[in-house]
């Protein structure tokens, strides 16, 4: 036995045609829709619906064509052109223009964030030799002493 419930979910996933329901609910769903008129509502408005998306596609003939641009010409209208070898060179620089903008904007950061560290960089040297207490000719020594060079 189907609910009203489930076969307005399948109905709404499958729509109204039989073939596309799994055929393990079909015979339900059938028997649910012959005893509910709300149910049989329900599927009509489907049935319009995937009538709707189910039509054909439709092409204008040539003749229909060539009878609007006629009519557009009589109206005083002008067909606009389109230049295609700008467009494609535009399209073209555009995307060179994007490249060359990021790679500028990369170097340039890269060159002021290394200009900018520097002096902090220093500071925090000279913040930690205070805190140590070290001056210069104790690090030279330490460093002279490392290398073990004669003196």
């Amino acid at each position: 036995m189907m609910t009203e419930e489930r076969f307005i979910h399948l109905l709404d996933a499958y729509g109204a045609r039989w073939t596309c329901w799994p055929q393990d609910t079909v015979a339900d769903a059938r028997a649910a829709l012959a005893d509910s008129a709300r149910l049989q509502t329900l599927w009509d408005d489907a049935a319009a619906l995937d009538d709707l998306l189910h039509l054909p596609a439709v092409t204008a003939s040539a003749d229909l064509r060539e009878r609007v641009l006629a009519s557009a010409v009589g109206a005083g209208l002008k067909a606009r052109r389109r230049s295609r070898g700008l467009w494609s060179a535009w399209t073209l620089w555009s995307g060179a223009g994007v490249m060359a903008t990021a790679v500028a904007g990369a170097l340039l950061g890269v060159g002021l964030a290394q200009h900018l560290a520097a002096p902090m960089l220093a500071e925090t040297v000279f913040y930690q030799a205070s805190l140590q207490g070290a001056d210069d000719t104790e690090v030279l020594g330490l460093e002279l002493a490392s290398l073990e060079v004669p003196r």
